[in-house]
């Protein structure tokens, strides 16, 4: 009798870990802290275009800046299935670019970060602190600057960075 209650006791603790593995990689599930600038978030699929806003004030110097807009706090991420995003603007990262066949470079290199080699924050060019504001269906967004040399993906879920800029 001990045996079998042993052997249901590890039964029990193998299905629970399972479970809470498959809850914290579940698409749209909430996410921990970002560890870094560079760390792709699952935050599922966006869905359908819903609204779209010029002129929006926004500067995604960091990567950790929110954007307050029509009553709602917009946080910049890193896609973890970037294959599934809209490639909306001039600007993608490398893995959308890859995910999608495009070679690196030119157009569809960089994502919205801006750094300079002494660790500062570079002042915005003409155009960069303001663009176009698209948002879509599951609480997701597309900001992209006017210059065309800035973009990020937003959502409203709120995600906490562990960086400082």
């Amino acid at each position: 009798m001990r045996k079998f209650t042993l052997v249901a006791a590890a039964i029990a603790f193998a299905v629970g870990v399972l479970v809470g593995i498959s809850g914290c990689a579940s698409p749209g599930g909430l996410p921990g802290p970002v560890p870094g600038p560079d760390e792709r978030v699952d935050l599922g699929k966006p869905g359908a275009q819903i609204a779209s806003y010029d002129d929006v004030r926004f500067y995604p110097a960091c990567g950790n800046e929110t954007l307050a807009h029509d009553g709602k706090v917009w946080f910049p991420f890193h896609a973890a299935n970037p294959e599934y995003f809209p490639m909306v603007g001039v600007v993608a990262d490398d893995a959308t670019a890859a995910a999608r066949g495009y070679s690196g470079g030119g157009a569809a290199s960089g994502f919205g970060t801006v750094s300079a080699s002494i660790g500062m924050v570079v002042a915005p060019g003409p155009g960069d602190d303001v663009g176009t504001l698209t948002v879509y269906e599951k609480d997701l967004a597309y900001w992209l600057s006017d210059s065309g040399d800035l973009d990020t993906w937003l959502t409203t879920t709120k995600l906490e960075y562990t960086w400082a800029c």
